[in-house]
């Protein structure tokens, strides 16, 4: 089956969703997965009944369905959006209603066959598989809480896995069903380990179905993934299954199911030649984490989290140790301290002895808590984190501030308009709007001067707010600290110009400065470039802010 990659936005300006913990795969008599295409479609129409009893009958532990919505809401099992390939009729699935699609004649043009087949309904399905195979739901176009209910409701919650085909089906199946094991395709930029790790930082998967190097299948394995290759084609032999099987995989979606476990019977094979993911220990990872965590610490009495930050510290922390904070983005209106990506967390404070604080803080909404409240909350923060060093043994007089998007600005800010004490040593900016009056880079009405109005609650771009929130206009020779820019070129809302700017004006003040642009970038990083920006930061930390 030809899928559509999953495509993750993989920017560290905004609130991703963290690996937590995995729901469960549905059980298996064996450890490699055999997955029926469309169910077993030799001699029978794709995805009707009779397709799913007989991947039933060929021992295959999945079946693969493609879930739809008629007009009138039901939910129907059918590959294309319209029926004309499949049937004896034309329109699209979601224009017609269930009686319109019952009366419909499943028949293959390219197959066609004797015997009347219908669409059905995934009701239908749902009852036929319950207790003989598990369903792997390629979820075209349904409502994710209907359709949850409606498989819980059939008690085939523990058999059900659901490949996703875009961002908002990914947190919404995330949000309303943890539970449900959710299956995706890495974007096609992916094309490292490092890239894949970055990408499996950021979405919290079960399953891939597109790595196909052995290299990256072990990446996948060891990030507690499951990699399912598609093979599935008309010609498809032993040739393929073997090369498929040599990678290490935990599961193979084929058109020939009962020919494919048979060769596995036949050479022993049914459990294939991969890492049994369903049977590690859930725990592993966790133990052998080289760094503690402290979740939710209150610094201040704002509502909500919005005034609470984690802590992550070295297991074996040393005296004096040096503190990194990172600041959210998400526009000043949303985000949160979950965003900083777990790699680096375990190359900071797991390998390199830093201690890193991710803090939340006071958001804009319905006009409250705009600009300063920001800063303020910045400062509390770094006041307890003084306050408290000598009991816990860090440092409380140096900070490094590293922020996305709305996040860098406020570590910029800060860093050179508000750090009395002069603590801040260094500033890791990624990607963060740095000159509110210009008005080039924010026209009337677009996404970025609505942004900023918000933020500031002023129109004017030559108001005096506007240049007290500019960390470019608050910069000079004494408020400068060595400075690492990253940035896209084809950032749209905060546009590069303002990066080259802020540099420029370091370089002028004779102060550090690095400037990195992405050229294929837009208002955050891939996987590609996120590799790049981690070992990047590293590199300019142990110049500038080095850890011992």
């Amino acid at each position: 089956m030809k899928k559509i990659l999953f495509f993750l936005p993989l920017l560290l300006s905004v609130s991703l969703v963290f690996s937590q913990g995995k729901a469960p795969l549905p059980e298996t008599k064996y450890k490699l997965a055999v997955i029926a295409h469309r169910g077993d479609h030799t001699k029978v129409p794709e995805n009707t009944l009779e397709a799913v009893k007989a991947a039933i009958k060929s021992g295959a532990d999945y079946v693969e369905v493609d879930l739809r919505t008629t007009s009138d809401g039901h939910r129907v099992i059918l590959h294309d959006a319209a029926v004309d390939r499949m049937t004896d009729g034309s329109g699209k699935v979601k224009e017609l209603t269930l009686a319109e699609i019952r009366q419909l004649k499943v028949s293959d043009k390219n197959h066609p066959v004797k015997k009347t087949y219908r669409i059905p309904t995934f009701a239908e399905v749902l009852k036929a598989c319950r207790g003989k195979i598990n369903i792997y739901l390629d979820f075209k176009d349904a409502d994710v809480a209907a359709t949850y209910d409606q498989i819980r409701d059939a008690g085939m919650d523990r058999q059900v896995a659901v490949y996703v085909n875009s961002i908002p089906q990914y947190k919404e199946w995330r949000k309303i069903a943890p539970g449900v094991p959710v299956i995706a395709s890495a974007i096609e930029e992916v094309k490292t380990k490092e890239e894949l790790a970055f990408f499996l930082d950021q979405a919290n998967l079960e399953v891939l179905d597109n790595i196909y190097d052995k290299d990256m299948v072990s990446a996948a394995n060891d990030a507690g993934v499951a990699v399912w290759l598609d093979v599935e084609s008309n010609t498809e032999n032993e040739s393929d299954w073997n090369e498929a099987l040599q990678k290490g995989i935990q599961g193979i979606q084929t058109d020939h199911p009962k020919e494919l476990i048979t060769y596995l019977n036949k050479n022993g094979l049914r459990n294939g030649l991969g890492k049994d993911i369903a049977r590690e220990d859930p725990y592993a990872k966790f133990k052998k984490k080289a760094y503690r965590e402290l979740k939710n610490v209150k610094y201040g009495n704002a509502p909500e989290d919005q005034n609470r930050f984690d802590a992550y510290l070295p297991k074996d922390m040393q005296p004096n140790a040096k503190v990194i904070v990172y600041i959210h983005g998400g526009g000043w209106t949303k985000g949160d301290k979950s965003e900083f990506p777990r790699q680096l967390v375990e190359e900071l404070v797991g390998k390199r002895g830093y201690i890193v604080v991710t803090m939340n803080y006071r958001l804009v909404k319905d006009g409250n808590n705009r600009f300063p409240a920001q800063i303020e909350d910045v400062k509390r923060l770094l006041k307890l984190l003084t306050e408290n060093a000598g009991r816990y043994g860090y440092n409380g007089n140096e900070f490094a501030l590293m922020g996305g998007s709305a996040g860098a600005h406020l570590a910029m800010l800060y860093a050179y308009g508000y750090d009395e004490k002069k603590q801040v040593k260094t500033v890791i900016d990624l990607w963060g709007p740095t000159d509110f009056t210009d008005k080039s880079v924010r026209p009337d009405g677009s996404d970025a001067d609505n942004i900023v109005i918000n933020f500031l609650g002023e129109k004017d771009e030559n108001a005096p707010i506007a240049k007290d929130a500019s960390p470019l206009l608050r910069l000079n020779k004494e408020t400068a600290v060595p400075t690492i820019i990253f940035h896209g070129a084809k950032d749209e809302l905060v546009k590069p110009s303002q990066a080259r700017r802020l540099y420029e004006k370091l370089q002028e003040l004779n102060v550090p400065a690095q400037l990195e642009i992405y050229p294929e970038e837009k208002h955050g990083v891939g996987p590609a470039a996120a590799v790049d920006v981690f070992a990047k930061t590293f590199a300019w930390l142990e110049k500038y802010y080095p850890a011992k």
